[in-house]
């Protein structure tokens, strides 16, 4: 692997620096109009809350280096982009957006002072039964589908799936060239000069992520979040082989002591 194919924005620590650097504010309210489905003229005033990215997460293995960001004063938004399932991914983004949500209100302060609240996640594995690589949650009564508050709002973004949509190639889905950036890499010329082609906007991301590719700071930066990205992949696997080991040598021993003999063990095993 060549270091300009490690520069992905998908990698958290790319992605951050892409979208929370306030040189790119425009980058950022562009994919921002694009996932929420409004104007980018609707984005008036974008803060972003924390685009800092602490030496001590590059070697981390389990940091979430999410974004941060307030839309107009009424809007509050968080960005996270994960490669790795962890499981209960559903539930820990509920929880993220429930502290975000209430972490707004000061003592004293009226309930009508929280802010709508919208948790953006772009993952790397597929998480929902479904061909569709974007997933929109809002709260809904059951048999009117009334809509109960316009304060939540939970996005998903399955990568995986929007390598396989379709509209792939296309320069006029807007959110379609948002995912093939995201899922390509400084190496990848073809796909980003077709994106570079698209708008004013994408040119400027492409041209972030090349000059990210050919800083040698940057690179090492990212070839060591990489690293640690891949060592977690590593332990992971190594420790759901292990449990597969020891799951499988508690079953034998159950075997044995019903009494059965190696022989019709190897039978049993041999089949399964």
């Amino acid at each position: 692997m060549s270091k300009k194919s490690k520069v992905t924005p998908k990698l958290d620590l790319v992605f951050k620096k892409i979208f929370g650097d306030v040189k790119n504010t425009d980058i950022l309210a562009d994919f921002l109009a694009t996932v929420l489905g409004i104007s980018p003229s609707e984005i008036t005033d974008i803060e972003i809350l924390d685009n800092e990215v602490v030496p001590d997460v590059l070697l981390s293995k389990f940091s979430r280096l999410d974004l941060r960001i307030t839309i107009n004063r009424v809007t509050s938004v968080n960005i996270e982009i994960q490669v790795l399932n962890y499981g209960n991914y559903k539930e820990r983004t509920l929880f993220y957006w429930a502290k975000m949500y209430t972490g707004e209100l000061q003592k004293n302060e009226d309930y009508l002072n929280l802010k709508n609240a919208v948790a953006i996640n772009v993952i790397d594995f597929n998480l929902f039964d479904c061909k569709d690589y974007h997933s929109t949650f809002k709260i809904f009564e059951e048999h009117r589908q009334e809509l109960l508050t316009d304060k939540f709002r939970i996005d998903f973004l399955e990568l995986r799936k929007a390598k396989e949509c379709k509209e792939r190639g296309s320069v006029t889905d807007k959110k379609q060239m948002w995912m093939d950036f995201l899922n390509t890499n400084a190496e990848d010329d073809e796909t980003l000069d077709r994106l570079a082609s698209g708008s004013s906007v994408m040119q400027k991301a492409v041209a972030v992520l090349r000059q990210m590719s050919a800083d040698e700071k940057e690179l090492y930066e990212i070839e060591q979040r990489e690293k640690a990205v891949r060592d977690e992949i590593s332990a992971r696997a190594y420790e759901r082989q292990q449990g597969i080991t020891q799951g499988m040598e508690n079953i034998i021993a159950k075997m044995k002591k019903s009494g059965m003999s190696d022989e019709q063990i190897q039978n049993i095993l041999a089949i399964s």
